[in-house]
């Protein structure tokens, strides 16, 4: 008996209440998220403003397609565990029905007699009697997690199949945007002379900073970055803080957000640009400017859609952030959420008050994302 009583407590510690439902729901969301993005794309071919309705359907599909790979991710950790439990347990398991199986043909036989006599028939009897519902409550949950097992392999061959078009529809979005921005006749026309002394700028300029101050007028108002709402320029995540050293001891007076392949880049705030182009070490970089005297840095971008002089308005396309090294295969198991959380590309948001960096944390953002 006390055998029977240790697989129990055995049993009930490794299964744990099974989940797969949030999984699955988290699944079936993103889901329904890209399927409205796939109307979306339809529908912006009609749209008034092409840009504005594409930018939205990049979005859309960005937060599909995050949402989908966060629920494979539970899915496959769920059924790690599962396994892991069922072979880890195998020989309880099988011990587990043959008492099932042993207490079944005693109901329905004679019981056989103690050695020690009647009172030590009894007395085992009804010890045993006493674990039946025990050993039905385990069998249920055996029977609990092999459905969720089962459940979650299908979750994960049809969820993958919903990647594979939600990255087929990402792309043709992201490529008709595109195609959207260079048709609009609103940008500014490019002067040879001012190029000539930006790229000076950038060339003499040993910081990032340091060329970003160089765009600030010597004398003038310094007005405060804005008194409006601001938007996380980027889907993903803040990867380092403020002042946060990373692993090599370097600070940065900005932040710094793990993004996903390709990602979007948008204008947090209406500004006025004031660079768009390649700095050397940075990639390609945009400079903001919400009011005179403040700038909005945003760098490591792999393109930029922006030109110098340009008026941009909050939620305004940028840019396009790069791509890892991983294959087309390898990005669409990718379970982690863009190599990791996000991770795979990363962009640095600087905001500066005169020629003083700001700590962004402290900038009224909108639908989340300072934390």
């Amino acid at each position: 008996m006390k055998r029977i009583a240790g697989l129990l407590a055995a049993l009930a510690v490794a299964w744990q209440p099974a989940w797969s439902d949030e999984a699955a729901d988290l699944a079936r969301d993103a889901a329904r998220q890209l399927d409205e993005a796939a109307v979306q794309l339809t529908e912006a071919s009609d749209a008034a403003d092409r840009v504005a309705a594409l930018t939205r359907t990049v979005r859309a599909y960005e937060a599909g397609l995050g949402a989908m790979r966060e629920g494979l991710r539970r899915a496959e950790l769920r059924e790690r565990e599962i396994r892991t439990v069922l072979e880890t347990n195998e020989g309880e398991l099988t011990t587990l029905l043959s008492l099932l199986a042993t207490t079944s043909r005693q109901a329905q036989t004679e019981t056989l007699i103690h050695p020690g006599g009647a009172l030590q028939t009894i007395r085992a009897g009804t010890l045993a009697a006493a674990f039946v519902p025990s050993l039905n409550d385990r069998v249920d949950t055996l029977r609990v997690d092999l459905t969720d097992l089962k459940t979650l392999v299908s979750l994960q061959r049809s969820g993958i199949a919903t990647l594979e078009a939600g990255s087929d529809g990402i792309r043709t979005a992201r490529l008709r945007l595109s195609e959207a921005i260079a048709a609009r006749g609103d940008l500014p026309d490019s002067v040879s002379t001012d190029d000539a002394a930006i790229e000076a700028l950038v060339n003499s300029a040993e910081t990032l900073a340091a060329f970003a101050d160089s765009l600030m007028p010597d004398k003038g108002p310094e007005g405060w970055v804005t008194d409006g709402a601001w938007s996380l320029p980027v889907t993903g995540e803040v990867l380092r803080k403020y002042d946060e050293a990373d692993a090599a001891g370097v600070r940065r007076p900005g932040w710094i957000l793990s993004t996903p392949d390709e990602a979007l880049v948008t204008a947090p705030v209406p500004a006025s640009v004031r660079f768009a182009g390649d700095v050397p070490g940075q990639g390609r970089v945009a400079i903001l400017e919400p009011n005179p005297g403040s700038l909005v840095i945003l760098a490591g971008l792999a393109s930029t859609f922006v030109r110098r002089g340009q008026t941009v308005s909050i939620g305004e396309p940028i840019g396009l952030m790069g791509t890892t090294s991983l294959t087309a295969q390898e990005k669409l198991n990718d379970v982690g959420g863009y190599g990791g959380v996000f991770g795979g590309e990363t962009l640095y948001l600087e905001i500066r008050q005169g020629r003083t960096p700001v700590d962004p944390a402290g900038m009224p953002w909108t639908g989340g994302g300072k934390d």
